[in-house]
């Protein structure tokens, strides 16, 4: 408990990055929202929460299991790899695009605090193909990693598509080939079009930084196959006037994990019940589950995400081929 106050104590000394942008239903002129609710915690409900002391403990290790990269077949519109956590290897023919990726050992600001990693990447980072577009979600340490993200843009010089607010962090931390984008907003890279489209979530990187910047979701439409990547978020209608604005994804990758306790995490993680209905919503022809197993952000056991999940689909009738679960570094090709 003393570290953790300790730690959150350090971080209410983070510089603020805060911009203006233009207001909306989703921006006040000094904080975004989400449209017509709110559940931000307080300082003294983490507290609470951490003082109830109902954390499973997870393993300090697990190891991987070993699959081969192979290149995008010739009649494949997509394959999608899942890295670790939040992060996939999307590949489309000409393109490869990388969603929310970290490679650091731990989510955090500190490299001797904070959520360490029990997994190692799925891929290696020195076996990643040339990366030309990488997406971010939000400023959570867990999905905007600056380490990974200025090892990307050493070695590859990648298009960063971010949501509003973290350009100026991304550009302070040397990198400058970065589009910030707003809801609905779209950005064409040679034959794909990237939408960035809302999430039920939050923002922050110290105390003091509240929703500065805009979080959110990205479908990527290549003519022939739309993927959704939710990024991080709780159960909402965004789902549905996603379907509705954009149409049904062939693929979306859906969270599943950081859920317990629901009190705490139910406004902005969604369960695994809560991802199937998500899956539902936006009429996906499949989905593959994601943000569990890696770091350990909340109460929940390692195992209960995949386990919730296959009680979740048993609950909907959705068949497991509908809504899959992969192993770190094994992926699947339309």
């Amino acid at each position: 408990m003393k570290s953790l106050v300790c730690l959150l104590l350090m971080m209410a000394s983070f510089e603020s990055i805060s911009e203006t942008y233009k207001t909306s239903d989703h921006y006040n002129g000094k904080t975004f929202l989400n449209p017509g609710q709110n559940d931000l915690k307080s300082f003294w409900q983490v507290l609470k929460w951490k003082m109830t002391n109902a954390r499973v403990d997870w393993p300090e290790t697990v190891p991987n299991k070993n699959f081969p990269m192979r290149p995008l077949g010739l009649d494949e519109k997509v394959s999608a790899t899942w890295i670790n956590h939040s992060t996939f290897l999307l590949q489309f023919p000409g393109l490869n695009v990388l969603t929310d990726p970290v490679y650091s050992d731990r989510t955090s600001p500190f490299s001797w605090a904070g959520p360490k990693r029990v997994r190692e990447p799925g891929i290696p980072f020195d076996v990643l193909p040339k990366i030309d577009v990488v997406l971010i979600s939000h400023n959570h340490y867990d999905h905007l990693d600056l380490e990974t993200i200025q090892r990307l843009d050493a070695k590859f010089h990648p298009l960063f598509l971010v949501s509003l607010g973290d350009e100026k962090l991304l550009k302070k931390a040397g990198v400058q080939n970065v589009k910030a984008m707003d809801w609905w907003e779209e950005v064409r890279v040679r034959d794909l079009r990237f939408i960035f489209a809302p999430s039920q979530h939050w923002s922050a990187r110290s105390l003091w930084d509240k929703n500065e910047s805009l979080w959110g979701s990205f479908m990527i439409d290549s003519g022939a196959t739309k993927v959704y990547f939710a990024g991080d978020s709780g159960y909402g209608p965004h789902f549905l006037d996603i379907k509705s604005r954009l149409g049904a994804p062939d693929l979306a990758l859906l969270p599943i994990g950081a859920y317990k306790p629901q009190w705490f995490m139910r406004f902005h993680h969604m369960n695994p019940e809560d991802a199937v209905k998500a899956h539902l919503d936006l009429g996906a022809n499949r989905s593959i589950a994601m943000h569990y197993g890696t770091f350990q952000l909340s109460d929940e056991g390692i195992d209960e995400p995949e386990r919730d999940l296959k009680i979740a689909r048993e609950q909907f009738q959705v068949s497991e081929d509908k809504f899959t679960i992969l192993e770190q570094g094994q992926g699947l090709s339309y």
